[in-house]
Formats: structure tokens, sequence, C-alpha cells
């Protein structure tokens, strides 16, 4: 029996990873496009944002190539750079490093033991930091604007507050935040050795470091609100100020804008809508030359409007003047094609020529018309009938005598609807910021045509979806209310009007 070879080779298995070690593997942004230019110069791009990072020397090149393909720590692109250039080609990374960071074009793992656990995704230029929290992480809470969220495969933490989306890579990160929602003092796992936390992950000692991350990038607070009392962020309710976020370019790295994104997804929709079956009447149509001559001056109507919220009892709206309201503020005055889907033309602007609003009276009293909800054709200039009187028309009247707070029943309330689809198979991110805007100029015309008509109108901020599909029977995700306009005849007295 012999002994070991002296010659062998022994090799020696490498050190295990520290577990309480965080480390950083740096990527590219998933969406990022490098693209070299006849200059010599070299661009990047994610969607329509781009910089060019000048002319690269040949190992920052390599390296950028390293970093479009895979996840890479420092020393990586150190070594890819030392091979192109020697020892002096390494002290140009650093600076590289620095403005791909800054304009937002890195992404940024953090791994404990050897395996990634949290990838931080830019969402614009970098932001300095919010102060970093010597709360112990039992104090830190998620913020209210946080919201954690499926996305492909994995989950994803986002906060409008936040300039990176943050990628849990993995489940038990969920089990994580939601263990910080302990009551003050109380622990946020069962407890381990010596009363320390034992939280729901296989990394506990690496978790401070991680909370920190999380914390320094909005996503986490202290425990005591604070941090979110002072008024600027008080008055945001979280999806008024994610909608806000959402749906301008800044904070977010979606497609923006007239994408045509559904284009081989479905047809676009018709410019104006198929009519509802049933009994029609129709409405007579305005003398728009004579108006012309005899109609109140711009000034005149800008001037002496205001929200009118007292109807004329004795002397209700007719179908004559229903007629002409509707036939100035909302036909339709042609359709037309752009090559990629059918436009139409009305007397307010609309983004894209999509023209998605309807409007359906829902009547009251209308002298010549029966009560009940109608939907306005704009093409045919009549209304259908949708639904006779009932429970559901009901609700949505009262709807909208208690929130102009009036002590009878609207005449008219105007039910402004919005088919989603005209805008949403157009625009990505943006489309319903759009149709809000559409409603707005919508409720001017308004205004300013029943001004100039000596009628009462007036323009509600918000209304029962819900009642409205009930009563029509068209689905909430298809088409659904937008916005409420009242509409009667004035009052003798002038009105209540109040300037609004």
């Amino acid at each position: 029996m012999t002994g070991p070879d002296p010659n062998d080779v022994v090799s020696t298995p490498p050190p295990a990873p520290d577990p309480t070690r965080v480390g950083e593997l740096l990527h590219l942004h998933p969406g990022a496009r490098v693209v070299p230019v006849p200059s010599g110069a070299t661009q990047i791009f994610i969607g329509q944002r781009g910089t060019s990072l000048g002319t690269l020397s040949p190992g920052q090149a390599a390296a950028v190539e390293l970093l479009a393909a895979q996840q890479v720590d420092a020393d990586a692109l150190l070594d890819v750079v030392r091979s192109h250039e020697g020892e002096m080609g390494m002290l140009k990374m650093p600076k590289l490093l620095q403005r791909l960071r800054a304009g937002g074009w890195l992404s940024v793992t953090l791994e404990v033991a050897g395996s990634p656990v949290l990838t931080f995704r830019p969402l614009g230029p970098a932001v300095p930091p919010a102060p970093q929290h010597d709360a112990d992480p039992a104090e830190l809470r998620m913020s209210r604007f946080a919201v954690l969220r499926t996305e492909g495969t994995g989950m994803v933490l986002e906060s409008p507050l936040a300039h990176v989306a943050a990628e849990l890579h993995d489940p038990a990160l969920a089990a994580l935040l939601a263990s910080l929602a302990a009551a003050p003092g109380e622990q946020p796992g069962p407890g381990g050795a010596e009363g320390a936390p034992a939280y729901p992950v296989d990394y506990p000692a690496a978790v401070p470091a991680l909370l920190g991350a999380l914390a320094r990038h909005g996503f986490l607070v202290p425990r005591s609100g604070a941090a979110e009392e002072d008024f600027r962020f008080a008055q945001w309710s979280p999806h008024e100020l994610w909608f806000h976020s959402r749906t301008r370019v800044g904070r977010h790295d979606l497609p923006y804008g007239g994408t045509y994104w559904a284009k081989d997804v479905a047809e676009p929709l018709p410019a104006v809508r198929p009519s509802f079956d049933g009994r029609a009447v129709e409405l007579p149509r305005a003398d728009l030359q004579a108006l012309r001559a005899s109609d109140r001056t711009l000034t005149e109507v800008l001037e002496d409007r205001k929200s009118l919220r007292l109807h004329d009892g004795a002397a209700p709206l007719t179908t004559e003047q229903l007629g002409e309201f509707l036939y100035r503020s909302a036909r339709n005055r042609g359709r037309y094609q752009d090559g990629a889907q059918e436009l139409g033309d009305r007397p307010y602007p609309s983004g894209g020529r999509a023209y998605e609003l309807e409007i359906y009276p829902l009547i009251h009293r209308v002298d010549g018309v029966e009560p009940g909800l109608y939907h306005y054709d704009p093409e045919g200039h009549r209304l259908e009938l949708v639904a006779e009187p009932g429970p559901a028309l009901t609700r949505l009247a009262e709807m909208s005598r208690a929130t102009a707070q009036m002590s009878e029943t609207p005449q008219v309330t105007l039910l402004v609807t919005a088919r989603f689809g005209r805008v949403m198979w157009k625009y990505s991110t943006m489309g319903y910021a759009l149709v809000l805007k559409h409603v707005g100029v919508l409720y001017q015309v308004m205004y300013s045509v029943a001004t100039a008509m000596g009628l009462a109108g007036c323009g509600l901020g918000g209304g029962d979806s819900d009642a409205f599909a009930a009563a029509s029977g068209v689905p909430w995700e298809s088409e659904s209310t937008v916005g409420e306009f009242l509409l009667g005849s004035r009052g003798k007295e002038g009105g209540d009007g109040v300037p609004a």
C-alpha cells in the first residue's frame, strides 16, 4: 500500500460564498439597444430615449458588449478592458460605468451567496437616492405607494416615487416584505437565536443590506409614517399618483404614445358607434348659417359661462333645444381613413381624431321625448332608446342629483362614455389620460353652447359607471362612463350659477 504521489496536484475547493455579503452584478437594461454610428461614436437607446457614449476605446466597446450579453461584476469588466488595452486602459472604465449608471442604462442585480436575489431596473436617468434610514429593518414597512405585481414569470415591486423597478428573483422576498407589516415592536418572524428576527428567507444575515437598498429607492419607509406625512405626499392617493406617473414619460420604461400596438391584435373600432336596436327619436337640426349671423360672441359666451344647477320645472327643455344642443356640440361631421383606422370629425378636438366619446342622454323631463336612457347617434342626429325607466336609471339620476346638490332630479343628464378601444388600439400607456383630456374639452364646448342658447349647463366631477353598465348592458371594460353633464331649461331667477 502506497501513500499519495507527491507529484499529484491537490485541488483546494473554493471558499464558500459569504452569506452576509451582498454583491452587485451589472447588466444593460433589457430594453437597451447599442447602436454604432458612421462617425465612430456609440449610441444607446431605450425606446425613444437615447444618448451618445462618444467614441469608445476597444476595451470599453468590449465591456459594453459584455454588459449587453450577460450579468457581470465590476472585476469581470476590468478584466475585459485589460485584455484589450492593458492595465492603463482600466483607468477609463470607472467613468464609463458612472455615465451608464447616471443615465439609467444599467440594471443592478444584488446577489447573496452567489445567487441573484433582487434586480433594480432603471426607469429613467438616475436621481440621488433617498437618505439611508438608520431605523432597524424591523422598523421599516412598505411605502403606501408601492405595489407588488406579477411581470412575465416573476414579480416586480414598483412605486411612482421610485426611478427603478425592483425585480424579485426569490419568491420568499414577497413574504419578507409582508412580514414588515407587523405592529411596532413585534418581530417580523418567529424569532431566532438570542431573540433576533427570523426573516422568512434563507439569508437572514443579508436582509438588512437588502432592505436598506429598497429603502434608498423609496420602496420602504420608517414604520412611523413620518416620511409620507409631508403634504407633497399626503395630497396624493396611491392610484392618482400612479396614474400621473404612468401616463407621462420619465418614471416608467413602457412603450408610450401612438405605437399602434394592437394593429395585428384586433380590428380598429369604427369612428361612429353601431346603432342600438329599438325605437328612435329624430332630432331637429340647428341652422348653422343663421347662427353664424345671430349667435352671441365668443367673448360673451366665455365671460357669462356659469355652472347652473336650477332647472325651470314650469318650462322644461324641448326636443328642439336638445336637438340644437347636441348638433352644435357633438355631431359627427365626416369620416376619414388614415391608412390604419377610420377617423372622425366633430365640433371638439380629439387626439388622433379618435372621437371615442359617446353621449347617452338620461332624460327625466324633455318636452316631446319620453323618459328613459338614450344614445345620441352623432351621424344620424337622433336618439336611440337604450333602456326604459327602472331601478338602474333611478340610481343614475339620483347620483346626478346628489352630486350636483339639486333638490329636484335634473331634466337631462348627459352621460359621457368612452369606447376605450378607439384610443387604446393606437396609444400605449397614455390612452386613458387622453380620454380624460377629451372629456375636458367636450365639457368646455357643452358649457359654451349651453351659455349661447340660454340653457342651464353643469359639468359633474364623478358618476356611477356600474349603474350605467347595469342600465345599458354595455360591458364595463369596453365602454364606460367617464363624465356627466347636466342640461336643462334655465330657472327664471337665473339659477344658482357658480363660476367653476
